[in-house]
């Protein structure tokens, strides 16, 4: 008999590669409101292209270009991990569907109750109602997925990626459904199009609900993965979710006059400002998190406390890739590029799982077919 069953204690349940858990109610859960969602969304997107066929596809094409764009360069571009696609998929489908979905119930209800305290002509209304709504759905998509041990929520990092995600669902949903209607109402509903893809997407669009939703969802993480005091984890969670707010409602606010170009630009510097503070410090965190994990867990042999200095930045990584080009050949770089991705690998591996780990042992078994590989570029030739 194991010492666990002595115990009278079950044995751990092994963790699912993504957040696609059947045994969890988080997940089950998930999947019921996205149902639920989809059959409030789905009618919205049909009436929105039936408007006007043409303009409506155009529409549809635009912004589906814009999301893929926008989700390769975050998820390409990330410091250390590239996350799972499916929780990658999983994150946008919570902001496309569910959070759009249970806005367009909400919302309303939401708009009745704040006019009655502004009035129904307030150039406020929209400022206060919306964030009071969409912030928090789509909050509760980063808080499902840190619920679910298979999205490896392990870093603030890794909830403003999610975060980012899921506020990148619901802006390209939200600016179709938008853009596709004004335009179906134009005069040149093509040219509406184009207008208003540029104004939403591209103005407005590089710091609205993707900049908000990676702020809350950085507040989110820290609250699962942190160890300190609680009252300090709810005070930053509270006043990331709470920071959101603030962003969503400065920019649909009316305290900047001018154009539409112009107030948007000038709304994004603060925006901008606190969404670069959020992914510094959350690198910040994670950076370290990683050189405790070389220098502790992971075996010199593998990933060394030296080997971490020169894998810590992009431009570190770079630079020595570059550096080995120009003293080895394109072989030996292309060879180097691969052992820093398999000791990426190794330190997400162990810090997640642990370096018994089934998923660390894989990881440590291609940094040492890399590193063979690359001494033979550099020494064999």
């Amino acid at each position: 008999m194991s010492g666990a069953a002595e115990l009278g204690m079950r044995p751990l349940r092994p963790r699912t590669p993504t957040f696609v858990d059947g045994r969890s109610w988080v997940f089950w859960t998930m999947v019921m409101l996205t149902l639920a969602a989809f059959t409030q969304v789905a009618p919205l997107v049909l009436e929105s292209l039936l408007a006007n066929p043409a303009s409506g596809v155009y529409a549809a094409a635009v912004w589906a270009v814009y999301g893929i764009a926008f989700a390769s360069a975050v998820y390409l571009f990330e410091l250390f991990e590239r996350r799972r696609i499916l929780n990658v998929a999983g994150s946008l489908l919570w902001g496309a569907i569910v959070a759009v979905g249970v806005s367009h119930v909400a919302g309303p209800a939401m708009h009745s109750i704040v006019a009655t305290r502004l009035g129904e002509d307030s150039l406020w209304l929209s400022a206060v109602a919306a964030p009071l709504v969409e912030e928090p759905l789509k909050a509760l998509g980063v808080v499902a997925l840190a619920l679910i041990p298979g999205a490896r929520i392990r870093t603030v990092a890794d909830g403003a990626f999610y975060g980012g995600m899921i506020g990148l669902g619901f802006q390209v949903v939200e600016g179709f459904l938008y853009t596709a209607r004004t335009a179906a109402l134009a005069g040149d509903a093509m040219d509406t199009v184009t207008q208003m893809f540029v104004l939403r997407g591209i103005v407005a669009g590089l710091w609205s609900h993707a900049a908000f939703s990676a702020v809350a969802g950085a507040g989110i993480a820290f609250f699962f993965v942190s160890v300190a005091p609680a009252v300090q984890r709810w005070a930053v969670t509270l006043g990331s979710l709470g920071a959101a707010m603030a962003l969503h409602a400065f920019l649909n606010s009316p305290v900047i006059h001018g154009t539409q170009v112009s107030s948007a630009l000038i709304k994004g510097v603060p925006i901008v400002a606190v969404l670069l503070t959020t992914l510094h410090v959350s690198h910040s965190r994670e950076r370290a998190i990683f050189a405790r994990t070389a220098r502790v867990t992971v075996p010199d042999h593998l990933v060394s406390p030296a080997d971490f200095e020169g894998l810590a930045t992009r431009n570190r990584r770079r630079h020595a890739r570059a550096e080995m080009r120009e003293r080895h050949g394109r072989m030996a770089a292309r060879d180097l590029h691969k052992l820093q991705r398999a000791q990426l690998a190794l330190l997400v591996a162990a810090h997640s799982d642990g370096m018994v780990s089934s998923r660390a042992a894989e990881a440590a078994g291609r940094v040492t077919s890399a590193r063979s590989a690359l001494a033979w570029s550099i020494v064999g030739r």
